[in-house]
């Protein structure tokens, strides 16, 4: 229907960018049947939004008083090095999205 109205599809609003969400060394890999181990090697070489926060944080202390959420606002992720870089324009139109974490019962200790 918007096609036929000839409305504009593109630059209408916020960008939204998905964020990483993963305990310690375990983010979600995609391998094909006879390829585990080799995917299970590159994994642990590639960087997801999340551990790339974690070393900007380490790094550069005026990301220090920015959420992880707010992330987008001021850095790009850049899929081909794996690393946040300052935004040169500005970022006034950019969600950060996480996803829903699912919290399971045994990961609390019994005592609560």
């Amino acid at each position: 229907m918007w096609r036929l109205n000839e409305f504009n599809l593109s630059r209408k609003s916020h960008t939204v960018v998905r964020l990483a969400v993963h305990l310690p060394q375990q983010q979600p890999i995609v391998y094909q049947d006879g390829q585990e181990a080799q995917a299970i090697e590159g994994a642990a070489l590639r960087k997801t939004t999340l551990t790339s926060w974690f070393e900007l944080n380490k790094n550069d202390p005026s990301a220090h008083n920015i959420s992880y959420s707010d992330i987008p606002q001021y850095y790009v992720f850049d899929k081909s090095t794996t690393n946040w870089k300052k935004r040169q324009r500005g970022g006034q139109n950019v969600i950060g999205r996480l996803p829903v974490v699912r919290i399971l019962r045994y990961s609390f200790p019994e005592s609560l």
